[in-house]
C-alpha cells in the first residue's frame, strides 16, 4: 500500500516546491532588497527582510494549533483545505503594487502562506507515521527530499534571473507557481492514510476528552528530560542558522553590491541543489543512529559553514561565500531530514503529535526573534560605525558553536 501511496506524494510535493522554492527566505528577502527600495527606510527594509526569512519557521509557532484542529479529521480532506488556503495567498502576490502598501501586502501574504504550510507540514508528519515504517519513512523523506530540493534550487535560480532582467517579473513568477499548488492539491487528493479510522477514533477520544489543549504540548518538556536538553541545545544551535540569512542578504546588497540571481544562488539555490547530493549519506546515518548522535556529526559541518560565511562576509569575498553556500547546503542535506523525523526516537506512538508540536513551536519562536536579532544587531553596528556590518555575522556563528557543542555534550553523557 505504501509503494503507490508514496508516488502520489511524490508527485504532489514536487509541485508544490515551485511555490515554497519562492517563499524561502533568501528568494523573498531579495525581491524585497531589489524591488521595494524607492522610499522606503533602510530600517524597514532590514525589518521586513528579517520577517520573511523567518516567515517559515515563525509560523511554526501554530503548530499546536493546527494539531488540536487536526484531531478527528480527515487528514487528507485536512491537508487539501490547508494547501488550498496556502494557494490563495499566492494568489495575492502577483497584484501587489510596488510602495510602502504593497510591501505590506506582500510580507502579509508571505506569512500567511507559512503559517497555512505549517499546518501542511504538521499534519504530514501524521500520515507519514501512518503509512511508513521508521525505515521506510527515512527513505521516503530523503527521496522527497531530493525531488523538492531540486525543484526548489531550480524555481530560485529562475526567479532570480527574472528579478534582474525585470522589477515586475515577480508577478508572472508567483502567478506560475500558485497554478503548480493547484496541480499538486489534486495530485494528492488520491491519497490514503492507513487505518485512518482508528486513528481518528483515538484523536477523537483524546480531543473530546480534553487530553490534549494547547499548553500541553509543552508538557512534554517536564515528562522527558532528554528531549527538554535536546530541544535546548536545538533552539539555541537553530538561532545560530536562523540569524544569518537576513544580514547576508543586507551585506550582499548594500556592501558588494551582488546583482539579485548571484545574491540567491549563495542564499537559496546553491544550498537547497546541494541538499539532495548529501541527503543519502545522512539517510542512512540517521537510519543507524538515534537523533542525539545524529545531530552531534551533523552540526559540525553547519559550524564550519557558519564560520566560512562569517569570514566571506568580513573579507568580502565571493569566493568563500560560494564556498559557504555548498557547505551550508551540505549540511541542511541531514538537518532538514532530521528536522522532520527526529523526535519520532523520542515520541511515544500516542504521544507523536504533542512532541512534533513541541519542536516546531520552539522553531517558530525562533524564528521571529533570530533574523530580528541579526538585522537589529547589524543596524546597531552600522549605526556606530559604517561599514562595520557584517561583522553581525560572527553572533550567529557564535550561537551555532555554541549549539553544536551542547549537542556533543548530550551525547556524550547519553552514551
Amino acid at each position: 500500500m505504501s509503494r503507490p501511496h508514496a508516488w502520489l506524494e511524490l508527485q504532489a510535493w514536487a509541485m508544490l516546491a515551485v511555490p515554497t522554492g519562492l517563499l524561502a527566505g533568501g528568494v523573498v528577502g531579495v525581491l524585497i532588497n531589489t524591488t521595494f527600495v524607492g522610499g522606503i527606510s533602510n530600517w524597514t527594509i532590514g525589518i521586513t527582510t528579517a520577517l520573511v526569512t523567518g516567515a517559515g519557521p515563525l509560523a511554526n509557532v501554530f503548530s499546536t494549533v493546527w494539531s488540536r484542529w487536526s484531531q478527528g479529521k480527515d487528514k487528507v480532506a485536512a491537508l487539501t483545505l490547508l494547501k488550498t488556503l496556502f494557494t490563495a495567498c499566492l494568489f495575492v502576490v502577483p497584484l501587489v503594487p510596488i510602495n510602502p502598501i504593497g510591501l505590506t501586502v506582500l510580507v502579509t501574504a508571505v506569512l500567511g502562506a507559512q503559517v497555512f504550510w505549517s499546518g501542511i507540514i504538521t499534519i504530514r508528519a501524521i500520515v507519514w507515521r501512518a503509512n511508513y515504517p521508521r525505515a521506510a519513512r527515512t527513505a521516503f523523506a530523503a527521496h522527497t527530499q531530493i525531488i523538492v530540493s531540486i525543484v526548489m534550487s531550480l524555481v530560485g535560480a529562475t526567479a532570480g534571473l527574472a528579478f534582474d532582467l525585470d522589477a515586475n517579473s515577480f508577478r508572472w513568477v508567483f502567478l506560475g507557481s500558485a497554478i503548480f499548488s493547484v496541480l499538486g492539491i489534486f495530485s494528492f487528493k488520491r491519497v490514503r492514510v492507513r487505518h485512518q479510522k482508528q486513528l481518528l477514533i483515538s484523536e477523537a477520544r483524546t480531543k473530546n476528552s480534553g487530553a490534549f489543549r494547547f499548553g500541553d504540548a509543552f508538557r512534554v518538556l517536564q515528562d522527558d528530560a532528554i528531549y527538554r536538553k535536546y530541544l535546548l541545545w536545538q533552539f539555541i544551535f537553530g538561532s545560530g542558522n536562523l540569524m544569518s540569512i537576513a544580514p547576508l542578504i543586507l551585506v550582499l546588497t548594500h556592501h558588494m553590491e551582488v546583482p539579485g540571481l548571484t545574491q540567491i544562488l549563495i542564499t537559496a539555490s546553491v544550498p537547497t541543489l546541494l541538499m539532495p547530493v548529501t541527503t543519502p549519506f545522512w539517510a542512512r546515518v540517521l537510519t543507524t543512529h538515534h537523533v542525539v548522535a545524529f545531530r552531534a556529526l551533523n552540526s559540525r559541518v553547519f559550524v564550519v559553514a557558519s564560520a566560512t560565511v562569517f569570514a566571506g562576509a568580513v573579507l568580502q569575498s565571493l569566493p568563500l561565500l560560494w564556498i559557504s553556500a555548498v557547505l551550508v547546503g551540505s549540511a541542511f542535506g541531514g538537518g532538514m531530514l532530521v528536522w522532520n523525523l527526529g523526535h519520532n526516537d523520542f515520541a511515544p506512538q500516542e504521544r507523536n503529535v504533542e512532541y512534533m508540536s513541541v519542536h516546531v513551536t520552539l522553531t517558530g519562536i525562533r524564528g521571529l526573534i533570530a533574523p530580528l536579532i541579526g538585522v537589529g544587531f547589524y543596524g546597531l553596528l552600522e549605526s556606530y560605525k559604517p561599514g562595520t556590518g557584517p561583522w553581525a555575522l560572527a553572533l550567529p556563528f557564535a550561537l551555532t558553536l555554541c549549539g553544536s557543542s551542547g549537542f556533543h555534550w548530550l551525547h556524550h553523557n547519553l552514551k
